[in-house]
């Protein structure tokens, strides 16, 4: 079974991204043009300083964007990708927003968007884990609003009633031997990582929260699941088990699953 990546959905931040990084090369250069001669007369080994450090950091930048636009759409592992393309991504990042807002495009749907470019990457770079190796990170708000069980505690003090999905995910953690936890918040989420050393990690949340973790968590690889909101945000969410089963398919050792 393959990781379920919505292909399409991935080229609006592919082209938001190129387009922010070639903006902020030409500001970069027309403010240079401006600052150059001043920064000149004050110290001319300065200057040339400042302009090689520029140079290096644009280079490392398009780097990663040429590599994160060959691997998205080529799907190869190419060897400097992870690192290169990660310092390119927290740059370019919030200038891609910032571009999608000043053409009306919602910042949910650029999110949503780079959610499904990380996880082409990480189905290009990732290989096969251990169980023990993986974590299965969920918010807190896929617990059922009438629920009087506290499972952001304790996964396990499920009931598994079947009135929401964590008990279907709990039977999957069960089924499969990786580790499960729900978060309420980033800081607990870190919390939690730290805890576990995963190796590897299947995040469900919104695109908010998704977003902030993947870039968070950096090395660490995260398949990002975009929860369901038929009641809104933040309230009886859902989401797809299959997809979540599907990664766990590819990612995990069976090998190891049977010692285990």
């Amino acid at each position: 079974m393959e990781l379920v990546i919505d292909h399409k959905r991935k080229h609006l931040f592919l082209i938001l991204s190129t387009v922010s990084l070639i903006m902020l090369m030409i500001i970069t250069t027309l403010l240079w043009w401006f600052i150059s001669p001043r920064l000149h007369e004050i110290n001319k080994l300065f200057a040339s300083s400042v302009l090689n450090i520029l140079r290096l950091f644009y280079f490392i930048v398009v780097l990663g964007i040429v590599l994160l636009l060959l691997t998205s759409y080529l799907e190869r592992n190419f060897i400097i990708t992870r690192t290169a393309v990660r310092l390119a991504l927290r740059f370019i990042f919030p200038s891609t927003v910032l571009l999608g807002r000043l053409v009306g495009i919602r910042k949910d749907r650029i999110r949503e968007s780079f959610v499904h470019v990380n996880n082409t990457f990480v189905k290009v770079m990732s290989g096969r884990y251990s169980p023990g190796d993986i974590l299965i990170l969920l918010p807190h708000c896929l617990q059922n609003t009438e629920c009087l069980i506290r499972v952001t505690v304790d996964i396990n003090n499920c009931k598994e009633c079947g009135k929401c999905k964590i008990s279907d995910l709990k039977k999957l953690a069960r089924k499969t031997g990786v580790k499960i936890a729900i978060a309420t918040g980033g800081s607990l989420a870190r919390r939690i990582i730290i805890k576990h050393k995963p190796k590897f990690i299947i995040a469900v949340a919104c695109e908010r929260d998704l977003v902030d973790g993947l870039l968070d968590v950096f090395p660490i690889p995260v398949f990002g699941v975009l929860n369901e909101r038929p009641f809104g945000p933040c309230v009886n969410t859902s989401v797809d088990v299959d997809v979540i089963e599907s990664a766990l398919e590819k990612i995990t050792d069976k090998n190891k699953m049977a010692i285990e």
